[in-house]
């Protein structure tokens, strides 16, 4: 469980390492103002309703930048708190009418070695035949996996055989998700990615029908869209936001549908503010009877257990996988938060804490 070096004196006492928040960001997240570590013993100690887990592995959402801001949608962090994080760990002390020591739980854990929780606020990991206990962060997690399965068939009228789809963030955790999740259903799929790497990655591994590299100095992002997709686009899963929603507005056709899932290019200062890009093409909605609908995955809870169940069955059979970026160490977390947003890694990001 602890690291010989985490124990203090008699074993009573444990050495904690969180990331606080030192500053908000001023646009984009810098590791190096925005936070600092704090070291501090903790006792092996618990109230009634307590329990002290000790992470083992934290997910590294976009999320949580959103959180950094004074306001935000999902709650916003006060400074000197600790850095919010998803993840799994094991109980190694519980209060009384908590789960067991030894037993793995998950739930809001924090960037942190050691986290103090409610019992309540921790549920028992779940765990899945032939998956790692990761992909319960990554595939089978809420903020990625389930978040990916909820967009492509619950928001809107799911993609049909033959259609065209774009999923922007398409090299992402939850785009390369969508993105195969989509296929599956043999619609035609064109991920939006950065850099040749991700593009080849969309091509080579996953399998899509075409790639578009928004960092292409060459060719703009309507002639790239233009080439993919000359018939128009039937439905589009947007992670980004910005030009890039705007682009596919111009191409989307007829009876087509845009699910909004999230906004990456503007989450570094400009919500909340005023500052938010919006899409200028907005009326191609109305000319031509399409749709366009955001959603959380929390307000289709009720659907999330066919979920689970459906992604399980399609990952047997080998429909959809993802693609894992792990960074070694607790102190590792905020560079990985970083490099969610300036392009640094494939797939899932995720901090092996120990």
């Amino acid at each position: 469980m602890c690291a010989p070096g985490d124990l203090r004196d008699d074993g009573k006492l444990v050495l904690n390492e969180r990331w606080v928040l030192a500053r908000r960001p001023d646009g984009l997240f810098s590791p190096d103002k925005d936070v600092e570590m704090k070291v501090e013993s903790i006792p092996l100690e618990c109230k009634d309703g307590e329990v002290i887990v000790e992470s083992s592995m934290l997910s590294v959402d976009a999320f949580i930048r959103t959180m950094l801001d004074a306001e935000a949608y999902h709650g916003s962090v006060d400074l000197g708190a600790t850095l919010p994080a998803i993840g799994y760990g094991r109980v190694i002390a519980s209060g009384r009418g908590g789960p067991k020591v030894g037993t793995v739980v998950a739930g809001m854990l924090g960037a942190q070695k050691y986290a103090t929780v409610k019992s309540s606020d921790v549920s028992k990991a779940m765990k899945f035949p032939f998956m790692s206990q990761a992909e319960t962060l990554g595939l089978m997690g809420l903020t990625t996996g389930l978040t990916a399965y909820t967009g492509v068939f619950y928001v809107s009228r799911r993609p049909r055989k033959g259609e065209t789809v774009v999923v922007t963030g398409a090299a992402g955790a939850v785009g390369s998700v969508a993105a195969q999740l989509a296929k599956s259903t043999g619609a035609r799929v064109i991920g939006v990615a950065g850099g040749a790497k991700k593009c080849a990655y969309l091509l080579e591994e996953l399998k899509l029908e075409g790639a578009i590299d928004y960092k292409d100095e060459k060719r703009t992002l309507v002639q790239q869209l233009d080439d993919t997709c000359p018939d128009g686009v039937d439905f589009f899963f947007d992670n980004v936001g910005g030009v890039a929603l705007d682009v596919v507005l111009d191409k989307i056709n007829p009876g087509g549908r845009i699910v909004i899932c999230g906004a990456a290019s503007q989450y570094n200062g400009k919500l909340n503010k005023g500052l938010v890009e919006g899409p200028s093409n907005y009326l191609k909605l109305a000319e031509r009877g399409a749709e366009m609908k955001g959603f959380n995955v929390m307000q289709h809870f009720s659907k999330l257990p066919f979920a689970l169940f459906g992604m399980f069955w399609l990952h047997l059979r080998g429909k959809v996988t993802l693609t894992q970026h792990i960074e070694k160490g607790i102190r590792a977390f905020p560079f990985a938060l970083q490099k969610i947003f300036t392009g640094g890694h494939i797939g899932k990001m995720l901090v092996n804490v120990n």
